[in-house]
């Protein structure tokens, strides 16, 4: 289970969920749940640090902040935090603001990476998102939203009325969140239109976990979660992600609120988002995994941009396999 854990980027989690069963567990298991546990208090402290600093360089932006998935979660100290470990700190501003805090980022130290010119236009003209930025000196990255999800989406998602209904995460004034069921959604949403599935079972337990917590806090947060999901072109998706979440993790949600079949796209979600261990992962996840690029670039770009992008990428693969050639014909 610990080996498992620790491939799909879970082994805080479920270190941090053991409780009073962790004295019970076997000797030599006891220092990985140990180990994990003080990178996750570590890892905490230092998201926290990094908001500070982000807050620092887009002081002066005089915009709402909105944070997004697994640094709001910590900024917030929700559940979903519990053991959680994440690669970037994820914001978002308006898309006529969204200059202004690239800008302000590049002078407080974040900078984005080479892209190629293709590269640099899929982000500037239709992406949600600029290219990701890093940090010279700490070497942490930051995504920067403009937007929830792609405007070239083949499903209609009203991203704007999210963010227009965003909320204070405390009495400062400087972050604000998405409202507690839009943070499903947009968990949800991740989860069903990317493609990245080795911490696709990550992503089922923060559905759970916010799940759990918001309802706890609001009785009718079934029936305002639905209602919301509807409303902003959600719907489908988020019955999706509540099977899965109820699937794999016993998630407390009545059947009237999930899919009433598991069609072959939520089977291979399944597949994919399950254990990625060599030795216990499913036969065929290879295959879901494979599938559900293409399904996710299919479900991002309209024909003629997804034409585009297929040649392009066919391209590089050829530019690729051709200097490997090269390479090795020099080599004989």
């Amino acid at each position: 289970m610990f080996s498992e854990a620790r491939r799909v980027g879970l082994l805080g989690r479920l270190s941090s969920s053991l409780g009073p069963i962790e004295a019970s567990i076997p000797a030599r298991l006891k220092n990985h749940v140990s180990s994990s546990l003080v990178e996750v208090a570590a890892f905490q402290r230092d998201v926290l640090r990094e908001l500070d600093h982000i807050e620092r360089a887009l002081a002066g932006l005089a915009t709402p902040v909105l944070l997004l998935k697994g640094a709001c979660y910590v900024r917030m100290g929700l559940k979903a935090a519990m053991g959680r470990i994440f690669s970037d700190v994820d914001i978002l501003v308006t898309k006529d603001r969204v200059g202004h805090a690239e800008a302000s980022l590049m002078l407080g130290g974040w900078q984005t990476g080479e892209l190629d010119p293709y590269d640099q236009r899929y982000y500037r003209e239709w992406s949600h998102e600029v290219p990701p930025m890093t940090n010279r000196r700490r070497g942490t990255t930051i995504d920067l939203h403009h937007a929830l999800a792609m405007p070239t989406c083949r499903i209609h998602i009203n991203s704007d009325k999210m963010v227009r209904d965003a909320i204070p995460v405390d009495g400062t004034g400087f972050w604000w969140r998405l409202k507690d069921e839009d943070m499903l959604l947009h968990a949800a949403c991740h989860l069903m239109l990317n493609s990245e599935f080795d911490r696709g079972l990550r992503d089922l337990w923060d559905i759970d976990l916010l799940f759990r917590e918001f309802s706890e806090n609001s009785a009718s947060f079934i029936c305002s979660l639905m209602e919301r999901a509807a409303d902003v072109g959600l719907e489908k998706i988020t019955q999706q992600a509540l099977f899965l979440a109820r699937h794999f993790f016993g998630t407390p949600i009545p059947p009237w609120a999930i899919c009433k079949q598991d069609g072959i796209f939520v089977r291979l979600i399944g597949c994919a988002a399950s254990t990625r261990h060599l030795d216990t992962r499913p036969q065929w996840q290879w295959v879901a995994d494979v599938l559900l690029s293409y399904r996710e670039m299919y479900m991002r770009l309209p024909d003629r941009l997804l034409a585009v992008h297929l040649i392009h990428k066919a391209s590089e693969l050829f530019s690729v396999a051709a200097k490997r050639q090269r390479v090795e014909q020099a080599q004989l």
